[in-house]
């Protein structure tokens, strides 16, 4: 029965079947009404007709007994009765004289006791001297006067004459009718339903473009041709499913392409990694995944401008999609191509998904780095990029995008701390280094928030009469578990998570506390605080000092800020511009590791600087090796041209002092004098005489 209720179901869902059986059923209904209107006025004509046959029947029998009712003869009154209801027309049948007496009875059974009639008809009909007529039931009773030849009224007749015919020919008309509808409907629904059908074909053309487009089938064009209604909805579905077919295609593009070079973009890399990997572990194959970040691209971006820069990473996503083109034609296996993508900024993946061995991935990875590093010509200027290639191997490196694409990230910034335009292969240690670098991210983090950082202050000396100069404040963090950390184990990490700016910031405070602490002591002790490259172009740099020096209530003459050579070269307009106003205030600035950048003599003679900090990489080797004693002796010559005071960090040894001395240098620092100190201690020093012990060490 299921089967069966189910297939009925589905037929019932189908328009064509429901406007079918609306059309059965108005035509039905409408044979039905007209056959009941049919009836209707056929059973009142019958009815008329018996009527007035009944009629007819009462006053000719009047006529017929008038005679043997005068004469009160009985006996012939009954035979005429006899006769009379032996007819299929009358049933029953009596004569009454005028007092309403029963002079005769066809049914004697029937008749009153008293033989007396009370019948209203006769009664009527004997005082109006007229036949009257009245239906009863289903019988039609006529009583009529009956007079003699001389037009004397002697009593009246009763006669009911049934109606039998009647209800007869209403039944046979019934049966006829519902024959005929039966009829009219076996002929008409298939007519129906062929009419149906053709009328609503449009509308099952709409239902399966719906269908289609249900399924993201949306080229189907409907071709409907009525002049109507239907024609009108027909061409603005195909114009509906023009638009989200087009949609669909742009909300396809910009969820998987990447707008500036064309290439696949993350969201696709990632599904076509996923795939590729899968496939590698059923087939038991590798590939591999190459993650690449272009050197000095920031720097062509700042320069340029964004504009430019888009077009770069246009020619380089050209360049590496050629380059990859021609690994595959160098295959020549048939297998899947590789695929390019642009992950964001300067950051492109490339999917291998096929290797014979892990050299193939340093082939290609090596051929991209080669077609990098040619030059690129960008607005009449030739501009030269480089290359750091992280590879990932699947599945031995991992088996899903996102840890193929993370442990390929990771050898890419091993490449690039390499030095750039190099290959890395990630290798399990990897992970363990991203560890322990994103622990010490958030335990950094954590330090500014508790305040865990200190600053040391390391002396410096002035060698005319060893007397103390100033001080440089250096950062110390206060581990909770491993201790008092030097820069060297947070600075690099607190750079590449843009800590270092709000170090510095902390930093610059708390120095100009402390400078102004003394300062109030009576003891002026000169601050120089290391500025990093972020803080410095940052922009609010000259504000944020001056806000840093009047919340101190620090004098602008016992700051000076240490710029690295680096910095200094990089931009030497906006170095300008950032300096000068500081300096015109009183802030003193200096050169730190000079020596090691490479600084042009020219923006040298114009630079807003008042010290040269000579790099202890020169100072530790100045006694021993020859170059680098000629490169402090050179330094100290030029400061002495500009008239520039210097500084010498690294002392540690008596000889490098009298050489430095013997050269003509102003400031001396290191461990000779003092380790770097707490504030405090650095107090003590200063109050314990530190200049005669100083002194003493270099005799």
């Amino acid at each position: 029965m299921a089967p069966i209720r189910n297939a009925f179901a589905r037929i019932m869902k189908s328009l064509v079947v429901k406007f079918t059986l609306l059309a059965g059923a108005l035509i039905l209904v409408s044979t039905l009404l007209l056959m009941a209107m049919e009836n209707r006025a056929a059973r009142g004509d019958l009815q008329q007709r018996l009527t007035e046959r009944a009629e007819l029947i009462g006053q000719v029998f009047a006529l017929n007994v008038a005679d043997d009712a005068a004469d009160r003869n009985a006996d012939a009154l009954e035979r005429r009765i006899g006769r009379l209801v032996e007819r299929p027309e009358v049933t029953e049948a009596y004569v009454v004289d005028l007092n309403r007496r029963i002079l005769a009875h066809s049914n004697p059974e029937n008749a009153p006791v008293s033989r007396l009639v009370s019948n209203p008809l006769v009664v009527m009909a004997l005082g109006s001297g007229d036949a009257r007529l009245e239906r009863q039931g289903g019988a039609i009773h006529v009583a009529a006067p009956v007079y003699t030849s001389a037009g004397r009224m002697i009593g009246a007749v009763h006669v009911i004459a049934p109606m039998d015919e009647l209800e007869a020919a209403s039944g046979d008309m019934l049966r006829r009718h519902i024959l005929i509808s039966l009829f009219a409907l076996a002929c008409m629904l298939p007519l129906a339903a062929l009419a149906v059908g053709r009328a609503l074909a449009p509308i099952q053309k709409l239902t399966d473009a719906a269908r289609a487009a249900s399924t993201k089938s949306l080229d189907v064009q409907i071709e409907v041709k009525t002049g109507d209604e239907l024609e009108v909805l027909a061409n603005a579905f195909n114009r509906m499913l023009a638009r989200i077919d087009a949609n669909l295609k742009r909300i396809h593009r910009l969820a998987y392409v990447d707008m500036i070079t064309e290439l696949p973009n993350r969201e696709r890399f990632r599904k076509e990694v996923e795939r590729v990997a899968h496939k590698a572990v059923e087939e038991n194959h590798s590939g591999a995944v190459l993650f690449l970040d272009l050197d000095r691209f920031k720097r062509v971006n700042d320069s340029l401008g964004i504009g430019e820069g888009d077009r770069l990473l246009e020619m380089t996503a050209r360049r590496l999609r050629e380059a990859a083109r021609g690994c595959d034609l160098a295959n020549g296996d048939g297998g899947e191509p590789s695929m390019v993508a642009r992950l964001g900024g300067d950051e492109f993946t490339i999917l291998l998904p096929k290797l014979d061995s892990p050299a193939d991935a340093a082939r290609v990875a090596q051929m991209v780095i080669n077609a990098i590093r040619r030059p690129f010509e960008i607005s009449g200027h030739q501009l030269f990029l480089g290359a750091s290639v992280g590879v990932a191997v699947f599945p031995q490196d991992g088996a899903d995008p996102e840890t193929l694409l993370r442990h390929a990230d990771l050898a890419m910034a091993c490449a690039k701390r390499a030095g750039g335009n190099a290959v890395q292969f990630f290798e399990p240690s990897m992970n363990q280094s991203a560890f322990e670098r994103l622990v010490l991210e958030n335990e950094l983090r954590e330090a500014i928030s508790q305040n865990q950082l200190t600053v040391f202050y390391q002396p410096k000396v002035r060698l005319q009469d060893g007397a103390l100069a100033g001080a440089e404040a250096l950062v110390r963090w206060k581990h909770p578990t491993a201790g008092l950390l030097a820069p060297g184990a947070f600075i690099e990490a607190a750079e590449e998570c843009g800590l270092i700016g709000e170090i510095g910031d902390w930093v610059l405070r708390a120095a100009c506390r402390q400078a102004a602490e003394w300062h109030r002591q009576g003891r002026d002790v000169p601050v120089a605080v290391n500025v990093s490259a972020m803080q410095f172009e940052r922009e609010g740099f000259c504000e944020s000092v001056l806000e840093a020096l009047d919340a101190a209530g620090l004098p602008p003459r016992l700051l000076e800020i240490e710029l690295t050579e680096s910095i200094a070269m990089k931009d030497p307009e906006r170095v300008i511009e950032q300096v000068q106003p500081l300096r015109e205030r009183g802030v003193n600035f200096a050169i730190d590791d000079f020596g090691t950048g490479h600084s042009s003599l020219s923006y040298l003679t114009r630079m807003p600087f008042d010290v040269f900090k000579i790099d202890q990489s020169f100072v530790r080797n100045m006694t021993t090796d020859e170059h680098s004693r000629i490169v402090v002796e050179t330094i100290l010559a030029m400061a002495r041209s500009l008239k520039l005071e210097t500084v010498a960090e690294g002392v540690e040894e008596p000889a490098q002092l009298e050489a430095l001395r013997d050269l003509g240098c102003t400031l001396v620092q290191g461990y000779l004098f003092s380790r770097p100190v707490p504030a405090e201690e650095f107090t003590a020093l200063a109050a314990a005489g530190f200049s005669a012990s100083a002194l003493r060490k270099t005799a």
